[in-house]
């Protein structure tokens, strides 16, 4: 039987594993303010390479959105949303997909914003000691595949005036690099933002549709 550790959002605890984290509980915890100060409250928010589910748990603790829908591609990430759901009484405000980017996400679904702590390496080269000590599956993404997958589909995604923000990382990562697969989805880039104090090494970076923002 897996034990358990569990983080504290408010009104909401969210249960993992130290290999399912990613750092969600950590520099993910930077998408709260970020997301209260540029959008205010969401109706649906979808979190993608959600592990455990840290962030989208989040902004759902905080009263940022309705609902959440979580996808990730391994299957012990879905035990712990599971575990999160039944514990916090959150069924019908959150559900897990298990699925490679929105393969296995139903194709009527749709969201308001989408938020996501993806693999921030694209070779096993540049990897710090803590990222070879944890699953590939958390930290490297080769040439961005994993990336390109995600944005090729995700303007499809979102409601009218919607929007992406994804956290990635100074030291692996410059805008520039996403900038090309955002435009080429039809999204259009907002910015790249610091993630504030404490988070010195991770930035968000905002795309949306074109077109006025809706509620």
């Amino acid at each position: 039987m897996t034990t358990y550790a569990r983080a504290d959002y408010g009104p909401v605890s969210v249960a993992y594993t130290a290999e399912l984290d990613g750092g969600g509980n950590t520099f993910g915890r930077a998408y709260a303010p970020f997301v209260r100060s540029r959008f205010g409250r969401v109706g649906s928010v979808f979190e993608w390479c959600a592990g455990p589910g840290f962030i989208g748990f989040s902004l759902l603790a905080a009263g940022l959105c309705d609902s959440v829908d979580l996808g990730d591609v391994n299957p012990a990430a879905g035990e712990a949303v599971e575990r999160t759901i039944v514990e916090n009484g959150l069924h019908g405000r959150a559900r897990f997909h298990l699925s490679d980017g929105f393969d296995d996400v139903p194709a009527d679904l749709r969201w308001d914003l989408m938020v996501g702590n993806p693999p921030h390496v694209n070779q096993a080269a540049a990897a710090s000691d803590y990222q070879r000590s944890h699953s590939p599956l958390i930290w490297k993404d080769t040439d961005w595949g994993i990336h390109r997958s995600f944005y090729a589909a995700a303007a499809e995604r979102l409601r009218p005036g919607g929007s992406v923000v994804v956290q990635e990382n100074h030291r692996f990562s410059t805008p520039e690099d996403f900038t090309g697969m955002v435009e080429k989805s039809g999204l259009e880039v907002v910015g790249a933002f610091d993630c504030g104090e404490g988070h010195e090494d991770y930035y968000f970076l905002w795309s949306r549709l074109p077109g006025p923002r809706t509620s």
